[in-house]
């Protein structure tokens, strides 16, 4: 369990959402695609589940809703892994790689 508020976790995933979403823009193959959206999925069905959380309760420390996330590891390791592969844009690369970072303690 993390130490990060509702409120912090939404945020960062919501930019991780949105991030996520040009790296699967750029990407040049089905394969990189489906990869790309398969943790941009996880991600959002959780950030789903933390919008009909009350705006009082944002506060509250984060605990993760959706049990895929868990099983998610794998995935972004090799997301981390292949950005350079993922991401034709620098700039998004970067931002991919930031956010999987900031992202990472929400997992645990």
């Amino acid at each position: 369990m993390s130490g990060f508020t509702i409120t912090y976790a939404t945020e960062t995933l919501n930019e991780l959402i949105y991030a996520l979403d040009d790296a699967y823009w750029e990407a040049s193959t089905i394969e990189l695609k489906d990869a790309v959206y398969n943790v941009q999925r996880a991600f959002t069905e959780e950030l789903i589940e933390l919008h009909k959380v009350s705006v009082q309760d944002g506060d509250y420390k984060y605990e993760p809703v959706n049990e895929g996330l868990r099983n998610l590891a794998p995935s972004i390791s090799w997301l981390r892994e292949n950005l350079s592969s993922v991401c034709r844009r620098t700039h998004t690369q970067h931002r991919v790689a930031e956010l999987l970072q900031r992202v990472q303690p929400l997992l645990q």
